[in-house]
């Protein structure tokens, strides 16, 4: 399969992303644009090339990091405030923010201590397409990563297509793959024929009524700048993150995270919520 597709699909995806309707994101044009096996390949490059650092994120962040730095043994800690970040580390932060769905605690005040402090950083921007009413910015030298996936918006998860931005003049693995053409072509193509027929906004612009009418309707529930989410206050404890935290094998207490509920189920059984609202709900 010719290579032409995945280099067009490198080549249009930051545009797809800046036509965004109510997002911005600002600073993309000062990284190299490389397919990735969903955002997971352009973490692990992350961490290989900073494995002599020591690994900080805040609390309630992607339990894939946690994992993996439990697993090999690696020095990581949580951010408890900005003014903890020292040389010598690597931080990882998604935006908008894993555990609330939203703008991150203290961004601006923590990318500018890492930039001070030389620290590299990944910026994880794999709910973008999912979300709405935020700003992003990457005009900060020390970030050295930021990582993109369809798999949160799209039902393509298991066809791993995500897109990895790195600070011109870094050459790792990945690039090479880039470069070399030797990434998944297959996906490439799925991943263009999708932002070439759907809008970066197009799941926010259809399902933010939805999201708003369900949180108006259940006491307890905040919507959140991601429509796919809510967060439940104590009264919703029942779908804390305590299972999640089993089978990724954690030991952490799960009332360290927010109560963040999945709204997907209730979006695909739109027609059962109506006949609820309309019958039980007053």
């Amino acid at each position: 399969m010719s290579s032409d597709f995945l280099k067009e699909f490198e080549n249009t995806f930051a545009d797809w992303l800046c036509a965004h309707s109510t997002n911005r994101i600002t600073g993309l044009e000062n990284f190299d644009a490389h397919f990735s096996t969903g955002t997971t390949q352009g973490f692990d490059s992350f961490y290989f090339r900073h494995r002599h650092c020591r690994f900080r994120c805040l609390v309630g962040e992607y339990f894939y990091h946690l994992k993996t730095w439990e697993s090999n043994g690696v020095h990581w800690e949580f951010i408890t405030d900005a003014d903890t970040i020292l040389p010598g580390d690597a931080l990882v932060i998604s935006v908008p923010f894993c555990d609330n769905g939203g703008a991150p605690s203290n961004y601006e005040k923590i990318l500018k201590k890492c930039a001070e402090l030389n620290v590299p950083v990944l910026v994880d921007c794999c709910y973008f397409p999912i979300s709405g009413g935020l700003e992003i910015n990457l005009n900060y030298s020390c970030i050295d990563t930021v990582c993109f996936s369809l798999s949160k918006s799209f039902p393509v998860a298991r066809m791993r297509i995500g897109m990895r931005y790195l600070r011109k003049g870094i050459y790792d693995g990945q690039a090479l793959h880039s470069n070399i053409n030797y990434n998944n072509n297959l996906s490439a193509l799925l991943g263009l024929k999708i932002i070439n027929q759907f809008g970066s906004d197009y799941m926010y612009c259809t399902y933010i009524d939805r999201q708003n009418e369900i949180c108006s309707k259940l006491p307890g529930l905040t919507a959140t700048n991601c429509i796919s989410f809510a967060v439940g206050d104590e009264e919703w404890s029942q779908y804390s993150r305590a299972n999640l935290l089993e089978e990724y094998q954690l030991n952490f207490n799960s009332d360290m995270f927010k109560n963040r509920i999945f709204l997907g189920p209730i979006y695909e059984q739109w027609n059962i919520w109506k006949t609820y609202v309309n019958s039980v709900i007053i």
